[in-house]
């Protein structure tokens, strides 16, 4: 019999207001690792102007900002409830296999992300389309040649968080 305090037991337990919870502060933590990137002149991506204006064009600054964090927050909370499902089917038996399982939640996402990310924002986003945004480029490198590893990590990271988050709560 296993008793050690590290020991989790997720089936039967999904609780979508934790995953919620973890989703939301895993997206916080992403925006950490994107602007701390772009603060360090790694990429010049700014990924709250880039959703806000998407949704609202001809929003003015802080209204767009506010826009992109709404619709960043609403999908890390909606990712957060895929990855804690994800989590149950996994099924981890201690801490550090959910957390583990999180991070490479997370690095599978990002690397959809940074793959399909380019293609819709080129065919869908409206500043792009008629030139008064810079384009994306092949796997985002259009916003410098670190950006595909940037996005990567932040998922990497935010799969770390929603994942260890989540198993606090429920596991």
């Amino acid at each position: 019999m296993n008793t050690s305090i590290l020991t989790i037991n997720l089936a039967g337990n999904f609780d979508a207001g934790a995953a919620i919870i973890a989703g939301l502060l895993g997206a916080v933590a992403m925006l950490v690792v994107i602007y701390g990137g772009r603060a360090m002149g790694m990429t010049s991506m700014d990924l709250l102007r880039t959703l806000g204006t998407m949704v609202s064009p001809g929003a003015d600054g802080s209204r767009v900002y506010g826009i992109g964090a709404a619709i960043h927050l609403m999908m890390g909370a909606a990712f957060g409830l895929i990855h804690a499902g994800l989590l149950h089917a996994a099924g981890p038996s201690t801490d550090g296999e959910a957390i583990g399982l999180g991070a490479l939640f997370g690095l599978g996402h990002g690397i959809v992300v940074t793959v399909a990310m380019p293609m819709m924002l080129t065919m869908a986003h409206p500043l792009v389309r008629n030139n008064t945004m810079q384009a994306p480029g092949t796997a985002m490198t259009g916003f410098g040649p670190m950006t595909p590893v940037g996005i990567t990590m932040a998922h990497v990271v935010y799969g770390l968080v929603a994942g260890a988050i989540y198993t606090a709560i429920v596991g």
